[in-house]
C-alpha cells in the first residue's frame, strides 16, 4: 500500500555483521556496558553504514552516495536537483529514550558507534562542517559516553537536549566547560490534523533552523506486559521505529500517548499523530535519510539489549550473558518501508522465544502496523482523517507491506523486480 520512495523506490538495505556487536551481556556491570567501545567494533560499524549507503543508492563511493541522496531530496521537495551547500545545518534525530547525564545504564539507546559512523559520513563524505551538525533528542539529556565519543573526534559538533547542561557531568573534553551542548529552545512549529494540542505543537528552534534531517531510530518494540525485571510501566504502543522517533522532537509527547496507546485511543484505523510528524515541513519532511540502529535491539521503551534467536540471527538466549546480538544496520530513503521491515523483524522474533517462566521474551501489541497504513495511504487513510500540513493535503509518505515469511523475507519487488510496486529488501551479511 502507498507509493514507494527512493532512488530505487522502496529499497531497504539491511547490513548485518555478527562481529560488530559483542557485548558480554553483564547487565549489572558499570565497567562493561553495551555502549562502550570495548563492546562494539567501530571499524565494522563504519563499514556497515558505508556499505548500506552505497547499496541503497547504487553509488560506487560514499561521496557519490551522499550526492545522490541530496539530489533525490531536492527533486522530491523542490522539483529540482540539489546539492549540500556549506553552512546548511544537518540535524540528526537520535532515539535516546534511556539517556541519563549522570548514571550510565545498560538500557538501550542509539549507540555511540552508529552515531559516530554517521557523523564521520557527514563530515568526510558529504562535506558538512562539524559545526553544522546538530545531534539531538529534545526529550532527554545526553549521556557523557555519547557526548565524548563524538567530541573527542569532532569537538565542534553541536548537541541539543531537554534540560540545561549539567556542569558537573557534561563538560566538553576539549574546552573544559559547557560548550556545544544546548537546551532546546521551544517555538511553535508543529500542527496536527485531528484534536487540539498545546505543548505538542512546540519544537526546538534549533531544529526549525536546520535544512536537513537524518532520522536514526532503533529496532525496538515499545511495550512488554511483564516489565518488572526492567522497572516502570509496560509502554504505550507497538513499536518505536523512525515514525515515533519524533516524539523526541516535540515538547509535549505525553499529550499524544493515549492516542497511540493501543489499549486506549490507538484502536484499529484510528488517527495517528505520527503521520503529521512525518509530514511536517519542520520535522519529517526535511528527512534525507532514515536509519535503524539494530546493533542492540529492545523489547520495550525501557529495556536491556535483546537477543534474537530466530532467523537470520540465531542468537543464543540462555544464558543472557553471551555475546550474540542482532548486530545490524538498516537504511532507506522510504521511512514507511524501513519501519515495515523493522516491524517484520520484531514480529519474527516473538515466535518460539519463551523464557524460563514460560512467557514470551518479546511481544508486539495488536494493530502495531496501523500507523504505517495511515502513512502509506495518507491521502485516503483507513481512519478517514483529512491529514494536512500547511493547509495542503498529505499524500502517501511511502510504501507499506509485510514480507512473505520469516524464512525467505521477500517483498513484492524482490519477487517481481520488473512490476513489483512495494518494498525491495536487500540483506547483506558481512563475515
Amino acid at each position: 500500500m502507498g507509493v514507494a520512495r527512493g532512488v530505487h523506490p522502496g529499497r531497504v538495505l539491511w547490513v548485518r555483521d555478527p562481529k560488530a556487536a559483542h557485548w558480554s551481556g553483564d547487565r549489572e556491570s558499570v565497567t562493561d556496558q553495551w555502549w562502550m567501545d570495548t563492546s562494539t567494533d567501530q571499524m565494522r560499524v563504519d563499514a556497515m553504514l558505508s556499505l548500506a549507503l552505497r547499496q541503497l543508492t547504487g553509488a560506487n563511493t560514499d561521496g557519490d552516495a551522499w550526492k545522490i541522496i541530496f539530489n533525490y531530496y531536492g527533486r522530491q521537495s523542490e522539483n529540482r536537483e540539489r546539492t549540500y551547500q556549506p553552512g546548511e545545518i544537518v540535524a540528526v534525530k537520535l532515539n535516546l529514550n534511556n539517556s541519563k547525564p549522570v548514571v550510565p545504564t545498560n538500557l538501550v539507546n542509539v549507540s555511540p558507534q552508529v552515531t559516530l559512523a554517521m557523523v564521520r559520513q557527514l563530515v568526510r563524505r558529504a562535506g558538512v562542517q562539524p559545526k553544522d551538525i546538530l545531534l539531538y533528542d529534545a526529550q532527554r539529556d545526553i549521556f557523557p559516553g555519547l557526548l565524548n565519543k563524538i567530541w573527542n573526534e569532532y569537538p565542534d559538533v553541536r548537541f541539543v537536549q531537554k534540560n540545561a547542561p549539567d556542569p558537573a557531568h557534561q563538560k566538553h573534553p576539549a574546552f573544559g566547560e559547557i560548550h556545544g551542548l544546548e537546551q532546546a529552545q521551544w517555538v511553535k512549529g508543529q500542527t496536527y490534523s485531528a484534536d487540539r494540542f498545546d505543548n505538542a505543537t512546540y519544537i526546538p528552534q534549533q531544529i526549525m533552523d536546520a535544512a536537513y534531517l537524518v532520522n536514526i531510530a532503533l529496532v525496538k518494540a515499545h511495550s512488554y506486559p511483564y516489565a518488572a525485571a526492567e522497572g516502570g510501566d509496560e509502554g504505550q504502543t507497538g513499536v518505536t521505529l523512525t515514525g515515533k522517533n519524533h516524539f523526541g522532537s516535540i515538547k509535549g509527547p505525553g499529550e499524544l500517548h493515549s492516542i497511540i496507546n493501543t489499549n486506549q485511543g490507538g484502536t484499529p484505523h484510528a488517527y495517528s499523530p505520527i503521520v503529521d510528524l512525518s509530514a511536517s515541513p519542520n520535522l519529517g519532511a526535511k528527512t534525507i535519510l532514515f536509519v535503524l540502529d539494530g546493533l542492540y535491539c529492545a523489547r520495550r521503551h525501557m529495556s536491556y539489549p535483546l537477543h534474537f534467536p530466530n532467523a537470520p540471527f540465531h542468537n543464543r538466549v540462555e544464558p543472557y550473558a553471551n555475546a550474540g546480538w542482532p548486530s545490524s544496520i538498516l537504511a532507506s530513503l522510504d521511512g514507511v518501508a524501513l519501519d515495515s521491515v523493522g516491524l517484520d523483524i520484531l514480529y519474527s522474533q516473538t515466535k518460539n522465544n519463551v523464557d524460563e517462566n514460560g512467557r514470551p521474551r518479546i511481544m508486539i501489541r495488536a494493530n502495531a502496523d496501523d500507523y504505517l497504513l495511515e502513512e502509506a495511504r495518507a491521502d485516503h487513510p483507513p481512519s478517514g482523517t483529512d491529514y494536512r500540513q500547511n493547509g495542503k493535503p498529505v499524500t502517501s509518505l511511502g510504501v507499506f507491506e509485510h514480507w512473505d515469511s520469516d524464512e525467505s523475507r521477500q517483498y513484492s519487488r524482490n519477487k517481481n523486480p520488473e512490476s513489483g510496486k512495494g518494498i525491495e529488501l536487500v540483506y547483506l551479511r558481512i563475515t
